[in-house]
């Protein structure tokens, strides 16, 4: 193990905290001073103080229910060499660059199925309750999603046997991503273009919080833009504008923490 991959994985979790932290001030100050959209204040303080208690309750779930990091059991596949890279083994380099490749695919078909099947779509539909669309929308998820994806992700490892450093630097760039798409950010229509190429985007994402469910049911990437193009689920705008667009789901209405947390188990008013 090389001295950086060393020093990532011992410093792992005030790296990412760190990151984290920064890109949520950072794009909170951009979008107050480049704000897309323009949002109602009062409301939008209340949506986000309860996509940040989200956030806290999806992070002290996953302690409680999964005490095994993603990186810990990659590391613990290579001491086994099990899995399939380890089986066949990679390059480190090569490791982490198919590796961000692969699980950026089997998160984009993971959101997909979210959307495909009922039982899923009650629980991800959380995240689509949101009336306004801001770098906390990116942290607007069920505690059973954040649950059930980590699970995902482990059989992913398990199956595949990534290094420890790649499922540390993929979940930086996926986090990195979430709060980027959804930030309430104006980047400029060339510059989203060309971004767009490669990354998802804020006006590309937004897309897919629309309250029109063609739209709702398309650009499901996360990190790169080209799964969207590759499978055919691609919408480049949104029928009304970006300015006229509606966000959330049709007959969605401001919710509490409390009746957020319950959507999942109320009557399916809410159809995928």
């Amino acid at each position: 193990m090389g001295a950086i991959e060393e020093f990532v994985i011992s410093q792992q979790a005030t790296i990412r905290l760190g990151i984290f932290v920064l890109l949520i001030a950072v794009f909170t100050l951009l979008e107050y001073l480049l704000p897309r959209l323009q949002f109602d204040g009062r409301q939008s303080l209340n949506r986000k103080s309860t996509n940040i208690a989200l956030l806290i309750i999806d992070i002290i779930a996953l302690r409680l229910l999964i005490p095994l990091a993603a990186f810990e059991l990659a590391i613990w596949m290579k001491t086994q060499g099990w899995g399939l890279f380890n089986f066949i083994a990679l390059p480190i380099w090569f490791n982490v660059i198919i590796s961000i490749i692969v699980f950026d695919l089997l998160i984009y078909l993971q959101h997909v199925a979210f959307h495909k099947y009922s039982i899923l779509w009650r629980i991800h539909r959380v995240h689509h309750t949101d009336l306004q669309f801001d770098v906390t929308t990116g942290v607007r998820f069920h505690p059973i999603e954040i649950v059930l994806s980590m699970c995902y992700k482990l059989v992913a490892i398990f199956l595949l046997g990534p290094a420890a450093i790649a499922i540390i630097l993929y979940e930086i760039l996926l986090n990195s991503a979430s709060l980027f798409t959804h930030s309430n950010l104006s980047i400029g229509k060339k510059t989203d273009g060309l971004l767009r190429k490669v990354f998802v985007t804020p006006d590309m994402h937004r897309v897919h919080h629309s309250s029109i469910k063609i739209e709702t049911d398309s650009n499901y990437g996360n990190l790169f833009s080209c799964w969207d193009k590759i499978f055919h689920t691609y919408i480049a705008q949104p029928q009304a504008g970006h300015d006229n667009m509606v966000i959330g789901l049709e007959n969605s209405r401001p919710l509490s923490l409390v009746k957020t947390l319950k959507n999942p188990f109320l009557k399916d008013q809410l159809q995928p």
